[in-house]
């Protein structure tokens, strides 16, 4: 009975002692301080940011934090219509002067023409010219203001921090170049390897403003597209106005031999400057777009965001 009762007692002995470590090892694990992993922010434990509610985060967001979206400011669909006007005013700038200088050609091949005729003509061509001047520096104005207002509308809706200011200086910085490039180099030049040399430096100056955009299209997810077809039209239209010739650069002193020659450039040049003008407002647009697209797309996410931070 003794042997009976030793062995059963001796099971409930392992029983509780086993209990008993089971109950420290659980104390020991409830006590033991956790560490961060590899990966882990060691830091995150002791910032106050990382402790707030999901309702303060999108109340309140601090430095670093992507700002809330706003709408975009109003007016750049208007300063993208005004600019497409003004590129269409030079187009059909261009294109009245294909028409004097082929008129006279054609005339003079007919029956010849008088001195006063040509006269004539030069000076509604100097008009034309004086016109071509005033619009072409009105649209530099209008269209700084309408790269700075995209820009600060894609920062509005994305909560990104692109530089409105770089953006838009570009443009006025890049004119200045390929105008100073082509008067002091391409003109200056009497071989083809310097004004090869010299357009290849303005079509340099003439990307700062595109890739300034690029970026900005980027950041808006907008349409490439648009933008790099306005890229290239700008390039070949660089190309027929340095070395083919344009409303502001023939030479009154052209034989008639030369004006219908002279009257095809202008034709060509006034056809490329339309697609330019409609690549041109397709990019803006496209870029209009983005933003907007964006601004609703964060508006509307942001607003599941707030009520799931409620309901929880």
């Amino acid at each position: 009975m003794t042997v009976t009762g030793d062995q059963s007692g001796a099971p409930r002995r392992q029983l509780g002692s086993s209990t008993g470590r089971v109950e420290e090892a659980r104390r020991t694990v409830t006590r033991t301080k956790v560490t961060p992993g590899p990966g882990d922010d060691p830091g995150s434990e002791g910032d106050p940011a990382s402790k707030r509610s999901l309702l303060d985060r999108l109340l309140k967001p601090q430095h670093g934090e992507l700002t809330p979206a706003r709408p975009p400011i109003e007016g750049s669909s208007a300063l993208r219509m005004a600019m497409a006007v003004l590129l269409s005013v030079l187009c059909l700038l261009t294109i009245g002067g294909a028409i004097l200088v082929l008129l006279l050609w054609q005339q003079d091949r007919a029956s010849g023409v008088l001195t006063s005729q040509v006269d004539r003509t030069w000076e509604l061509f100097d008009i034309l010219r004086v016109i071509e001047r005033l619009v072409a520096f009105a649209v530099i104005p209008v269209a700084t203001a309408w790269i700075a207002l995209a820009t600060v509308n894609v920062n509005r809706a994305t909560g990104k921090r692109r530089s409105a200011i770089a953006a838009a200086v570009s443009l006025p910085i890049a004119a200045a170049g390929v105008w100073l490039v082509g008067s002091q180099i391409v003109e200056g030049s009497d071989d083809w390897v310097g004004k090869a040399a010299g357009f290849v430096l303005q079509v340099v100056f003439l990307l700062i403003p595109l890739l300034a955009l690029e970026r900005v299209a980027q950041v808006a997810e907008a349409r490439h597209r648009p933008l790099r077809v306005a890229s290239a039209v700008s390039i070949v239209f660089l190309a027929e106005l340095q070395f083919l010739g344009a409303l502001s650069t023939i030479d009154q002193s052209s034989g008639p031999d030369q004006w219908g020659k002279l009257g095809a450039y202008l034709v060509i040049l006034g056809l490329t400057q339309v697609l330019g003008a409609l690549s041109v407002n397709e990019a803006a647009r496209a870029i209009e777009e983005g933003s907007e697209h964006r601004f609703h797309l964060r508006q509307r996410f942001g607003e599941n965001l707030l009520a799931d931070a409620k309901r929880s």
